[in-house]
């Protein structure tokens, strides 16, 4: 059946509305851009569909081939309405200035030097600067000043550790983790008051030494970590930011200083290059300046590479996991003594070849505490483990170094805070057959 011809008002009626579209910014028919297709939306403001205005489009290109009266809508309306948006837009910046334009070239030019900057920070090439607060500045008078250091290093947030699998020495855990990084912080509170009744107690410095999560660097840790590496970092950001705001909330003044270790490493082996940027220990230092961005009471300071080295007062301080001191494992039954008093030396004498002098170095990776001279290298929050066991190392506590540094005399109190009450090795009873007792 043939489709009735439309009346000339209702003909009319959808002329209008394609010309009221075009003036709307929709496009022509066969163009595209501005805010769509013309016809449908023609077609929709009339309650119709597209193909009843496509119908009419062509049959108005019929009558107006022919010569005949008809309602073709006149799409330079189109066009007349972009020349008039260009000449506006013209119009407007012809309003502008020389001075304005300098300006703005100004800006764009500090603009793309700030971003050069920043994509060189993050490839290793510029040294990320160090915001020191001026409270652990010398500020040229002997009041007696002083402040905390707290050391934490090797937490190993995620892992786990059995009893059975520990000689019955040590288990450890999630929940370990959090109990034994709390009383740490309690540890802190209580005794560097103490510690500084006779000076003037200025902040605390905390330093993330490195293997703050356990990681996922080898298979056994993949297989039997509690967590996944992600899940490590949520957990060990959460607990290390409850404790800086409850140091905080102490002492007044916290600086942070965060270097990475092994452990929080994201690739296979560690890297020479870019150590920092592929760590997770610098991921959680990064997430928690973000999260005290607006506390002028927490400063938060990220190591660009291995190291980080800083100011107490007029004591230079060198922080850095150890697995890069340039020393190997243990020797005899030294164990790892001899490669940590190795390795401080290493770091002094490299120090004094390019002109620097390091008065306090601070380490950790052994998990074993020490203090040969100004080393303080670190024990480890995880305690004694499987792999301590397997490689016949000596049981040693979970245990981190608390210490006050003077103005005057540097490196003064110190002590390895145990992290669990002394017990007992929880042996498993062995059965001995009637026929060895000693009875018979």
């Amino acid at each position: 059946m043939a489709t009735p011809p439309i009346s000339d008002k209702e003909r009319a009626r959808r002329k209008s509305a394609l010309e009221q579209s075009l003036m709307d910014g929709f496009s022509p028919k066969g163009q595209f851009g501005g805010k769509g297709a013309s016809v449908a939306e023609a077609a929709r403001r009339l309650g119709l569909k597209s193909g009843a205005i496509e119908n009419f489009l062509r049959s108005e290109e019929t009558l107006k081939s022919l010569g005949k009266p008809n309602f073709y809508p006149d799409w330079s309306l189109y066009e007349e309405e972009e020349t008039q948006v260009t000449a506006a837009v013209e119009d407007a910046v012809a309003l502008r200035d020389a001075a304005f334009w300098r300006n703005k070239a100004k800006a764009a030019e500090k603009q793309a030097a700030e971003s050069e900057h920043v994509l060189r920070e993050m490839a290793g090439i510029f040294p990320r600067p160090l915001s020191i607060p001026d409270w652990v500045l010398p500020d040229g008078s002997d009041k007696g000043r002083a402040v905390g250091l707290i050391h934490l290093s090797d937490l190993h947030c995620g892992e786990v550790v059995r009893r059975e699998e520990a000689a019955g020495f040590n288990e450890y855990n999630p929940e370990i983790f959090q109990r034994r990084l709390r009383r740490m912080i309690d540890a802190s509170i209580r005794i560097l008051p103490r510690w500084s009744s006779d000076c003037d107690l200025k902040g605390v410095v905390v330093a993330l030494n490195g293997d703050l999560i356990s990681g996922d660097i080898h298979a056994e840790l993949r297989e039997t970590n509690a967590l996944t590496a992600h899940e490590q970092v949520a957990l060990a950001t959460d607990e290390i930011a409850a404790g800086l705001k409850m140091l905080a909330d102490k002492f007044g003044a916290v600086l942070v200083t965060v270097t990475p270790g092994n452990h929080g490493r994201t690739t296979e082996k560690t890297h020479a290059k870019r150590m920092s940027a592929l760590s997770y220990d610098i991921m959680i230092g990064n997430i928690l300046a973000r999260e005290f961005a607006g506390d002028d009471r927490i400063t938060i300071n990220t190591a660009s590479g291995a190291d980080i080295v800083f100011p107490l007062f007029g004591w230079s301080v060198l922080q850095t996991h150890g697995d890069s001191m340039g020393t190997g494992g243990g020797q005899g039954f030294a164990g790892p003594e001899l490669p940590i008093v190795r390795g401080g030396k290493k770091i002094k004498l490299s120090g004094f070849a390019t002109g620097e002098r390091y008065d306090i170095i601070l380490t950790a990776h052994y998990h074993t505490s020490s203090n040969p001279g100004t080393v303080l290298a670190n024990g480890s929050m995880v305690g004694y483990s499987e792999y301590a066991v397997r490689i016949r190392g000596l049981p040693e506590p979970p245990q981190q170094w608390l210490a006050l540094v003077h103005e005057r005399w540097g490196l003064r109190e110190r002590v390895p805070v145990i992290l669990e009450d002394p017990a007992p090795p929880q042996r498993p009873r062995i059965r001995v057959p009637a026929g060895m007792s000693a009875a018979a």
